[in-house]
């Protein structure tokens, strides 16, 4: 019975171990990003990036999956192939990025600026873009099935498959 017990409790303090280090690897990987701007294929799932400056950063293939990246500017920053599926995109600047390939399934995108993005071959399915700006943006393959698209600026997009 005590050997019983004195297992658990030694998996306990490691599994609290582990999961103690598994946040803060994740805290260190958020002020990598910060500071250098550069993270490709990082894990920065369920993150929280309010209003970051991360302008031009390189976010290729990194999984942002339900993370809080709203009021952040990403203005020329490299997302393609980058996961943000259900992640809160609401009023971030994204002008000029590289979004293609990306996984924006049902991402808040809510006033987001996405004037002149390449959003190539992208999964916007269930995504929210109310009052997106498109203008220039490059939609080509683009999935926007059950999208909500109310009051979105299309002015010079190029679209296919809407």
């Amino acid at each position: 019975m005590n050997r019983r017990l004195i297992v658990a409790i030694v998996a306990g303090i490691l599994l609290g171990m582990a999961l103690s280090l598994a946040v803060r690897s994740r805290q260190i990987r958020v002020f990598w990003v910060l500071t250098t701007r550069y993270c490709p294929r990082c894990d920065l799932q369920g993150s929280q990036l309010f209003g970051a400056n991360l302008q031009g950063a390189n976010l290729q293939s990194a999984d942002l999956q339900q993370a809080n990246l709203s009021e952040a500017n990403l203005a020329g920053a490299k997302l393609s192939q980058a996961t943000l599926q259900e992640a809160n995109l609401t009023l971030t600047n994204l002008t000029q990025a590289n979004l293609a390939r990306a996984n924006l399934t049902q991402t808040s995108l809510q006033g987001a600026n996405l004037s002149g993005a390449d959003l190539q071959r992208n999964d916007l399915c269930r995504a929210r873009l109310l009052l997106v700006d498109l203008e220039a943006a490059n939609l080509s393959g683009a999935d926007l099935r059950g999208a909500n698209l109310q009051g979105v600026n299309w002015t010079r997009s190029q679209l296919c498959n809407v």
